[in-house]
């Protein structure tokens, strides 16, 4: 695999609101180990996530982010200096209007990270249709965990559906799990969900906040 991060171009000032490496090489092993071929990727932003799912599969990889334009195709240009260019679709629209269109198109997907839009309901509506486009056996996978927005989407999913199973994993900021079964609920189905300020989030927030300012 060539070394992403020393091919890539990102703006010292925006490199800590991408995707760090290891979590980028943790992608890339697992949809080589698991010979994942399809992919799609909410959130493009400066392509380095992409350049590390697209590096495992060096097949088609469809991405979705409006706002490419404002980082000024870099994401793109990326793309293109690992010599993948070819096999990058890019939507330039939001998720909630490409997804279900990628829906009516029957598309199916073995793996799909979600970093896009960091809203609770945005999260949500990712997976909902991202759970709709994926393969049996597929797996989806979010960044930022540390967002009680997000933790609020994964507790939805461990009280709420059980054909889907978390896979315990080492790196801090990423949940993964893997659909294995059938959504074979009844209508009226509903389990109460919450998450529980945790300090490690805590201290995530403030982090963040402080390199802000």
């Amino acid at each position: 695999m060539i070394k992403i991060k020393d091919v890539i171009e990102i703006p010292k000032e925006n490199e800590i609101t991408s995707v760090e490496d290891h979590h980028g090489e943790f992608m890339h092993n697992l949809i080589k180990n698991n010979n994942l071929k399809s992919t799609l990727e909410i959130g493009f932003a400066y392509g380095k996530s992409g350049a590390y799912i697209m590096s495992a599969t060096q097949g088609h990889h469809v991405a979705i982010d409006p706002f490419q334009d404002d980082f000024k195709n870099i994401g793109v240009d990326n793309i293109g200096r690992i010599g993948l260019s070819q096999h990058l679709e890019l939507h330039r629209d939001f998720s909630h209007m490409v997804l279900p269109q990628l829906l009516k198109e029957d598309r199916r997907f073995d793996f799909v990270f979600i970093d896009g839009d960091h809203k609770f309901d945005g999260i949500f509506i990712d997976f909902y249709y991202s759970d709709l486009l994926l393969n049996p056996g597929g797996f989806i996978l979010f960044h930022d965990t540390w967002m009680r927005s997000t933790c609020m989407v994964e507790s939805f999913i461990k009280n709420n559906r059980k054909d889907y199973k978390y896979i315990k994993i080492e790196e801090n900021n990423l949940c993964l799990i893997q659909k294995v079964g059938k959504d074979d609920r009844e209508w009226m189905h509903f389990k109460e969900f919450y998450t529980l300020k945790s300090f490690w989030a805590y201290k995530m927030t403030i982090k963040k906040l402080k390199l802000k300012n």
